[in-house]
């Protein structure tokens, strides 16, 4: 195979804090006031690392915890009316550590979380990672077979639930405690975590439909972390908009971004995608410095009147996005970004301008390669990610995990791996433009089709906001069918004649819609299994 890797570091070194050891003895002692001294002696002591073979290696919870005793009085968290300060939400964070601890709740393993947004889910995630366990993101919405499931097969040894996701949780087969009732005197020992410790198990549907749970590092996340603070201003961030649910791996970027940097995560009102102008009014109130959404969350947060400046910066990611859309960031400081949660998140990002849309160059915590079928050099091919981005793999999975996370010939580190993301990229330059998801190639009428050229084909004809193409397989006839956000009628003519230039006539849509709005996922994303329902 041969490599091929964007100059990194495009964006300049801006000194970014690292770390590579844990705090010494007694650093969650940041309760009462007369253990502050100590505290702050300890976080001198923690301030003088040296990297490691990836620019420092520290835990999740020990780098919130190292900010914690600089600023023990700034705002953390900002609930609504109510400012939560650092050493509150460590002091609160270390109580649950101890709840778990008294549970038997030991280092390596797995805590269900099915709690309302808002600050007792951060402390319970900052406590249950403190106690050196991962956490396990439940979504108390969802049918309970799927709650068993992830339950059973993350091997989760309890749940902590809110009051109203009590009963559904009930039914997992584990012990269902409430975050109330881990209140206990917070610990004075160093935590339990470490580097290279599952800090939460993310589960992902993929291109199969079933559940998969992804293992991701402390090691990871920070470098993560780290690469986003990269791509902010030298003194971002100071507010993060926390709007995203927690079985979406970008909450947490949301959450620990703003607490390992000194900043204040703003939590937004619980389910806000269903709420977007009450959510437009909360950014245009608070104006966070950080704002990440999908596609589809960003055109209904404009459309419902959220205005931002210059000074604030935008992430957008999760699925593809629309030239249109793209127009309407290209204003402002706004990212693409793109990456799988085998990835931790994001994995490269493109400063958002006018013209064709990028996914951009890698971010400093991961290598790409664009690869052929041959495992060859490619100008196009299928993306794989390398570096201290890449998770340890699916849970209980070895034989997906080994198919998947493939060994990394070009990294000097001994055993390292990359990820085969099943995504088709095309190189420009230094920056990746991407194409379709491998399943996303299809034949039809004996024609190879990529979706997604045919979706960035109509997305590009005026009054088009963005296009989803589907097959659907109808006694053994597919047929290709498309369907526009646009609100006039008659850009379904104007897209069939931009089509009819481009494509035969043989894979032609047989048919071309305009609907009021795209079905979505929980997350946010295009809900395509839905839009197939609808043919």
């Amino acid at each position: 195979m041969t490599l091929w890797l964007p100059v990194s570091n495009r964006r300049g070194d801006r000194s970014i804090w690292r770390a590579d050891r844990r705090l010494p003895e007694g650093w969650c002692a940041l309760g009462p006031a007369t253990d502050r001294e100590q505290a702050l002696a300890v976080a001198a002591e923690a301030g003088r690392r040296t990297p490691g073979p990836h620019g420092g290696s520290p835990t999740v919870d020990g780098v919130c915890a190292e900010v914690a005793s600089r600023h023990p009085d700034r705002v953390a968290v900002l609930d609504g009316d109510r400012e939560v300060t650092y050493e509150e939400l460590l002091t609160r964070a270390a109580g649950v550590r101890a709840g778990l601890v008294r549970l038997g709740v030991r280092r390596g393993d797995a805590v269900g979380v099915c709690l309302d947004r808002g600050t007792e889910m951060i402390a319970v995630l900052l406590g249950t990672l403190m106690a050196g366990a991962a956490y396990v993101p439940f979504d108390g919405r969802s049918p309970a077979a799927r709650l068993e499931f992830v339950a059973s097969d993350a091997e989760v040894v309890c749940v902590v639930a809110s009051e109203s996701y009590l009963e559904a949780c009930t039914a997992v087969g584990v012990p269902v405690v409430r975050p109330e009732e881990l209140d206990d005197e917070p610990l004075r020992q160093s935590s339990a975590s470490e580097p290279d410790d599952v800090a939460y198990v993310m589960f992902t549907s993929g291109s199969t439909g079933k559940p998969k749970g992804v293992e991701v590092t402390h090691r990871n996340v920070v470098a993560f972390l780290d690469a986003t603070a990269a791509l902010l201003p030298a003194s971002a961030p100071e507010r993060v908009l926390f709007g995203t649910r927690l079985t979406f791996d970008i909450a947490g970027l949301e959450i620990y971004l703003p607490l390992s940097r000194g900043g204040t995560c703003v939590v937004a009102p619980d389910t806000p995608l269903l709420r977007p102008r009450s959510l437009a009014r909360l950014i245009n109130a608070v104006q966070p410095t950080l704002v990440q959404a999908t596609p589809v969350q960003w055109r209904l947060l404009l459309d419902a009147g959220a205005t931002f400046g210059a000074e604030q910066t935008l992430l957008c990611g999760g699925d593809v996005l629309p030239p249109g859309l793209a127009a309407q960031l290209a204003g402002l400081t706004a990212w693409n970004v793109y990456g799988p949660t085998e990835a931790t998140v994001w994995a490269t990002a493109w400063r958002v301008t006018p013209g064709a849309v990028r996914i951009g160059s890698a971010m400093d915590h991961a290598t790409v390669y664009v690869l052929d079928e041959h495992g060859d050099r490619a100008t196009e091919g299928e993306l794989f990610i390398g570096g201290p981005a890449v998770a340890t793999g699916y849970r209980g999975r070895p034989r997906l995990t080994a198919e998947r996370f493939v060994p990394d010939p070009y990294s000097p580190v001994a055993g390292a791996r990359m990820y085969a993301t099943g995504d088709l990229v095309r190189v420009h330059g230094d920056e990746l433009e991407f194409l379709c998801r491998n399943d996303n190639q299809v034949k039809l009428n004996g024609v190879r089709l990529e979706l997604g050229e045919i979706e960035s084909l109509a997305a590009g004809v005026q009054g088009v906001r963005a296009a989803v193409a589907v097959v659907v397989a109808n006694d053994g006839v597919k047929t290709l069918q498309l369907f526009l956000d646009a609100p006039v009628p008659s850009s379904c003519d104007a897209v069939r004649s931009a089509l009819e230039q481009h494509l035969s006539s043989s894979v032609m849509p047989s048919r071309i819609v305009a609907i009021d709005s795209f079905p979505t996922t929980a997350n946010g994303k295009i809900d395509r299994k839905a839009l197939v329902a609808l043919c």
